[in-house]
């Protein structure tokens, strides 16, 4: 083996690893360089697979045979056999390379082989990854009718970034295993450590910070407010905060303020969870029967209207009033609405919420049967808002305000339809496949909160039944993100993926989820992205298609997607 012509001690070197299924680049940095002579270089960390690099040891010496030994949970070892695999480790602009054709021992979890041949010429590199307009990684996955065989792929380590194919976008673990410290805040980390669900948005406006709860044996503090960027734990709920059903405040001005309502439903408040300062409060007329909306809720876009449910009646608090209105602390709640005779054999509320621009109120009865109401911006009082007759519905009638069924669903305003109010959801008229008012039924639906108008999101041909769905992307309207069950050998089995508001079934492929969730709500990856929906939280138990490392069924913690490309990350 040559020296390099740079010293590793000043430029650092990546040691990539190139597999079936993996492509795997890992960091060297130079401070961990050291030279007992001119040409001999030595790269150690006593640490690894923790610390700055999972490679323990590395020799440049002259004559030397390139020599690797590492372990760290970006290569996947999970398949039957890896057959060829190829190193390469680069110093300055000199690569070494080996590539492995006939190994000594090829096992689910285990690679041996020596005296591997050194090719002609090394591998190219990996395309360079940039940034797409709209601050996205440029290698994302947008195919939207490939089908991928899920990897076996090991459960990744806390804090280390992996990028697991096929798709190989970064995943970072942001939850510890259960019983460790919640350094560098005091606490333990429990055996739940996730966000809440996929309508409730994890980051705050701003996105430095991040909200988890932290449940389970031994588990404390919870929630956990997280570093938006270290994704370490920074701080545990103030002593005087009430908090019970909660959302961030989605505006920079109220960046650290979270909505809540009280655990006995009578007090709805602003809280500076920084400060630890209550800013805003009201007293509710009707408590509430799970905090904002039964608990899937959320305040309209601009923070101003939320939505408050009882058991039988809802009405529309306006948290922030505007002119000719004087301004908060005037107490501004609209009338009760007594929603129980709803017309179905069952009543009950599953959920309420504002929509996006606050004109329309949205309620969902067991079943998911969807209605929605008019909001009198004079008197904020609710009034069925009649449908089309010839718009189609699964459940009750168009002059109810009822429109097509829709499952975890969640809304948003349309850039590609003049900003309207929307819904997205999974198709729960069990219609995918058929043809409805001229739309090819899939099972991602968008349905206009108007007039009942569907626009099909995605083609049912060889689709995976979708589970839940977020649009908490406030700042990337036009997109929603969708997870799906697994099922093998079928489109988007057991992804996470956006899909386009424009009707062009246009996808971005992020991840497969590796979840085993049957039976356990809280094993349900419930995917809700980032502000600017370049980040994805997805909770996971890590026990599906995982090879020889997989998590416990009963483990579950937080994993984070990051498609960010490189000038949009800080």
């Amino acid at each position: 083996m040559i020296p390099p012509a740079a010293d590793p001690r000043s430029v650092g070197g990546t040691l990539r690893i190139i597999g079936l299924y993996q492509d795997v680049t890992v960091p060297l940095p130079a401070g961990d360089w050291s030279s007992t002579s001119s040409q001999v270089y030595r790269f150690r960390n006593k640490e690894a697979p923790a610390g700055p690099s999972p490679v323990k040891l590395a020799l440049i010496a002259p004559g030397s045979r390139l020599t690797v030994s590492a372990d760290t949970s970006g290569i996947d070892l999970g398949d039957p056999h890896q057959g060829t695999v190829s190193v390469a480790l680069t110093v300055g602009g000199d690569t070494y390379c080996s590539t492995c054709t006939t190994p000594v021992k090829d096992e689910p979890g285990r690679y041996v082989a020596a005296a591997c041949e050194a090719p002609a010429v090394c591998p190219p590199p990996p395309p360079p990854v940039s940034s797409t307009p709209d601050g996205f990684r440029s290698d994302l996955m947008t195919n939207p009718t490939a089908v991928f065989t899920e990897p076996q792929t090991p459960k990744p380590a806390y804090l280390v970034t992996v990028s697991p194919g096929p798709f190989g976008t970064p995943i970072v673990q942001i939850a510890n295993d259960p019983g460790l410290r919640t350094s560098p805040v005091t606490g333990t980390w429990g055996t739940d450590a996730r966000h809440v669900y996929s309508t409730q948005q994890p980051w705050n406006a701003d996105e430095t910070l991040i909200t988890i709860e932290n449940r389970g044996t031994r588990a404390s503090p919870s929630p956990l407010i997280l570093d938006g960027s270290t994704y370490e734990p920074k701080s545990g709920p103030c002593s005087n905060y009430p908090l019970w059903d909660y959302r961030w405040h989605p505006t920079l001005a109220h960046a650290h303020e979270q909505i809540n309502v009280t655990a006995d439903g009578l007090e709805l408040m602003w809280f500076d969870v920084v400060s630890c300062t209550k800013t805003r409060s009201w007293t509710l007329p009707i408590a509430a029967s799970y905090g904002i909306g039964s608990g899937k809720g959320n305040p309209s876009n601009d923070g101003r209207f939320v939505v408050i449910a009882g058991t039988t009646q809802v009405y529309v608090v306006d948290m922030d009033p505007q002119p000719p209105s004087a301004p908060y602390p005037n107490n501004r709640i609209g009338p009760p609405l007594d929603v129980s005779d709803c017309g179905l054999t069952n009543c009950t509320i599953a959920w309420a919420r504002i929509s996006a621009s606050g004109k329309y109120g949205v309620v969902s009865y067991t079943g998911d049967n969807i209605r929605v109401f008019d909001v009198d911006p004079a008197t904020l009082a609710l009034t069925p808002h009649a449908m089309p007759t010839s718009s189609y519905r699964c459940a009750g009638t168009a002059a109810a305000g009822y429109i097509y069924s829709l499952g975890h669903a969640d809304v948003a305003l349309n850039p590609f339809d003049n900003d309207e109010d929307v819904i997205v959801g999974q198709d729960e008229c069990h219609l995918s496949g058929q043809t409805v008012n001229g739309v090819l039924i899939g099972h991602v639906l968008m349905v206009r909160l108007r007039d009942d108008a569907i626009v099909a999101l995605t083609d049912p041909s060889n689709e995976a039944y979708a589970d839940h769905i977020s649009t908490r992307n406030l700042n990337r309207p036009g997109w929603a993100y969708v997870d799906y069950f697994q099922e093998d050998g079928m489109r988007f089995s057991d992804e996470v993926i956006a899909v386009k508001l424009d009707g062009s079934k246009a996808v971005q492929r992020f991840a497969h989820k590796h979840s085993v969730f049957d039976g356990c709500y809280r094993c349900e990856s419930h995917p809700a992205p980032s502000m600017d929906g370049r980040r994805i939280l997805f909770a996971s138990n890590w026990a599906e298609h995982c090879g020889t490392f997989c998590g416990s069924t009963t483990d579950i913690e937080d994993y984070l997607i990051d498609a960010r490309g490189p000038q949009s990350s800080p």
